[in-house]
């Protein structure tokens, strides 16, 4: 990434429109400009010029900012076409964010930062104006402690600050742990002011903190403050967990996770059973009917039980063996919760399971076609939102012993014909994708299936910005 490109990139999306951007990406695009330098350009000026001020919508998130991350990660190992469609796909959600009446004009400046007598006491109080929701100030105290604390410790702080509201909007936890994934390719100095971002909307909003205070209270109690005592994956353990967490009351289930800690299994094994648990609950979702109250919100929701455990799975390196275990006791809470949908409050309702997809008697059907014809079949049913075809055919893709990565990238391809999910079919296929090829378990298909049976509830919904990206890239050389 050339830093001063880059500069001038973020300059460039900030003078351009909604009705020009597309032809200007490909401008860039045909005289070679790199795809990292747009990446970063893309994330940058999301972090930095765009303010989430709506009421319903929460606080300061812009998915703009934490999609890019996702579409990124996607984009590299799919073909040139499919790279280009997420990159002008995300391009256009920053510049279309910008104008949006709810998150623009806005700028974020830098700041001296604000300390007290100590860096201990800074961080006290750096804790309870998040909780309080003293925004401008965290985002003051997180930049005196950016100077003053190990960047292991700080990132530590910040994801703990994450997972204090993650029960009540798990973008406090999912954010932060993507644009840590951004600072791979932007660097560090750059990509603070994104972590500045993640403090701010930690605290821009109410949450509830019971979840986490509990999960405090558990670890000390079973003995996790410093870590699970086992380590290592035990793989023959994930089953037993994993059943165990179906069968348990959902209020039991942060409790089951610091208990199977506390009896020797690692929180790596641990948090495998959680992932593949929710996976579980998320196939016993029904979708939303399309002409529902808020209908996008409403099946955004359910699908946040998969990005969030990837998350929490994503944010193991950076953390020290208590924090480890802190972490996956909050996977428990989100077991608790399961895939829930919002009423008209925006307040989840409980989730109650239904019948799993995919159905058998729709997997039978299938038995014995070729994979290019399962492709086709579940390439026809993402369209006309055919959940059970299209899960169906993920299965029978999977036990007829074929290569996962065409099916990713036909999921990939329709992923990106939609534009009313502020990258949200970017954000939960990336998901699906990472945790399938990090399981090694005989059930990881069940994460192909969940990618589908989302993107199938999408696909056609909103394609204006896609077929205008379709004919623009028709101009680029194949």
């Amino acid at each position: 990434m050339d830093r001063k490109r880059v500069r001038e990139l973020v300059a460039w999306l900030r003078s351009t429109t909604t009705e020009t951007v597309i032809d200007e990406t490909i401008g860039y695009l045909q005289d070679s400009e790199p795809e990292d330098n747009l990446w970063a350009a893309a994330a940058l000026t999301a972090a930095r010029y765009i303010n989430n001020q709506a009421h319903n919508m929460l606080g300061f998130v812009s998915h703009a900012m934490i999609g890019a991350e996702d579409a990124r990660r996607l984009a590299q190992t799919q073909d040139k076409n499919t790279r280009h469609m997420l990159l002008i796909q995300s391009i256009y959600q920053v510049v279309f964010d910008m104008h949006d009446p709810c998150m623009g004009p806005y700028e974020l400046f830098p700041v001296k930062g604000l300390r007290e007598a100590t860096v201990e006491e800074n961080i006290r109080m750096l804790r309870m104006d998040a909780r309080i929701g003293e925004f401008s100030r965290c985002d003051h105290r997180f930049v005196a402690l950016e100077q003053d604390l190990p960047r292991e410790a700080l990132i530590n702080l910040l994801l703990e600050i994450g997972l204090e509201g993650m029960t009540t909007d798990d973008h406090t936890f999912i954010s932060p742990v993507l644009c840590l994934g951004m600072i791979e390719l932007v660097g560090w100095e750059d990509g603070f002011e994104m972590l500045r971002g993640t403090v701010r909307y930690n605290a821009s909003f109410p949450r509830d903190f019971r979840p986490h205070d509990r999960a405090v209270a558990l670890r000390e109690k079973y003995g996790l403050v410093n870590g699970a005592p086992g380590t290592g994956f035990d793989a023959s353990s994930v089953d037993m967990i994993r059943r165990a967490f179906h069968a348990a009351q959902p209020a039991d289930r942060p409790e089951l996770a610091a208990r199977f800690m506390a009896e020797g299994h690692s929180a790596e094994t641990v948090l495998s059973a959680v992932s593949l648990a929710g996976c579980d609950m998320y196939l016993m979702a029904e979708p939303v009917p399309h002409q529902d109250f808020d209908a996008i919100s409403r099946e955004v929701a359910p699908i946040h039980i998969g990005t969030c455990i990837s998350a929490l799975r994503a944010s193991m390196p950076y953390l020290t063996p208590g924090m480890q275990a802190l972490v996956v006791i909050r996977g428990g809470s989100q077991l608790e919760r399961g895939p829930s949908v919002l009423n008209k409050d925006f307040e989840f309702v409980p989730f109650v399971p239904s019948r799993p997809y995919p159905y058998e008697e729709d997997v039978a059907l299938l038995k014995g076609l070729s994979p290019q014809v399962l492709l086709e079949t579940l390439n026809n049913a993402l369209i006309p939102h055919d959940y059970r075809m299209a899960t169906a055919a993920v299965k029978a893709y999977e036990l007829a012993g074929a290569d996962p990565a065409p099916l990713i990238a036909l999921l990939t391809q329709v992923a990106c014909t939609d534009n009313i999910t502020i990258l949200h079919n970017f954000k939960h296929l990336n998901s699906m994708v990472k945790e399938f090829y990090l399981s090694q378990h005989p059930d990881r298909w069940n994460y192909l299936i969940a990618a589908a049976r989302f993107i199938a509830w999408y696909a056609g919904v909103k394609t204006d910005v896609y077929e205008r990206a379709r004919l623009a890239l028709d101009r680029l050389p194949a």
